[in-house]
């Protein structure tokens, strides 16, 4: 992909997976990026990437971002507090189409991991997948080196009903509500369930919307929020779209 890059082409990304290798691999793509985009990496077609390049770019430095990266999970959080069992609620989304084939692959936070870790980069951390913490809605004895997928499905979500309830009861109890966050700082980066308010950003969020707090030195006491559809094909899609017409404008040659 470098090699292209050098060669003059053009690149834009939708698949994560090649910015969230080696740090050099990452270093060397972006330190061009002139020629790459990669904005649907991250929040699909929101303007999450191009906010925080452009805020560093301003010389304004981004001391931290917070954000709800799972349509998914986001989905799967609003719905429990409505008093409903969590295997009934993945069951739900699976069926409608928001779960990957096996739930695992969302359940276990790989996706929003791989997207705070191109964030944390972004912020000039060189830092690898290792070096997330990282919280999984499901123990290892139940994961794919255990269990099939439709073992899984019919007899492992269950077992993970009653220490979700719980967790949804205390969060309430408190005024609270759970949902599944990427925290990125200056020196850390983690992924997990987080007590969030009822009425904060966060907190309000429903269904399968994405929503990511910016904060920097002109937006500390005031973040700057990008919310959204963040999932689906066809938001996908409009933000590769974006990124192809950004940069023919930027390299079209004169008439």
């Amino acid at each position: 992909m470098k090699d292209a890059v050098d060669h003059g082409c053009c690149i834009v990304l939708a698949n994560k997976k090649p910015l969230t290798g080696a740090y050099e691999d990452f270093q060397n793509l972006v330190s061009n990026f002139r020629r790459i985009r990669f904005e649907s990496t991250v929040g699909a077609g929101l303007p999450v990437i191009a906010s925080v390049t452009r805020i560093i770019a301003s010389g304004d430095p981004v001391s931290r971002i917070v954000g709800s990266l799972s349509g998914t999970l986001g989905y799967v959080m609003s719905e429990l507090e409505d008093g409903k069992r969590f295997s009934e609620v993945v069951k739900t989304a699976k069926s409608l189409g928001f779960t990957e084939p096996d739930p695992r692959d969302d359940l276990g936070g790989m996706d929003v991991t791989r997207k705070a870790l191109i964030l944390a980069r972004l912020l000039g951390q060189q830092i690898s997948m290792d070096n997330i913490d990282v919280e999984s809605l499901y123990p290892s004895k139940l994961g794919p080196d255990a269990v099939s997928t439709e073992d899984f499905l019919e007899n492992g979500l269950v077992q993970l009903d009653k220490g979700m309830e719980e967790r949804v009861k205390a969060a309430s109890s408190r005024g609270n509500v759970l949902r599944y966050v990427c925290e990125i700082g200056s020196t850390r980066c983690q992924v997990g369930l987080k007590e969030l308010p009822k009425d904060s950003v966060l907190g309000r969020l429903r269904g399968s919307d994405n929503v990511v707090e910016i904060y920097s030195r002109c937006y500390e006491s005031s973040p700057l929020v990008i919310q959204g559809a963040g999932a689906g094909n066809d938001t996908t899609a409009a933000g590769v779209l974006a990124d192809i017409m950004d940069l023919q404008d930027l390299f079209q040659k004169p008439a």
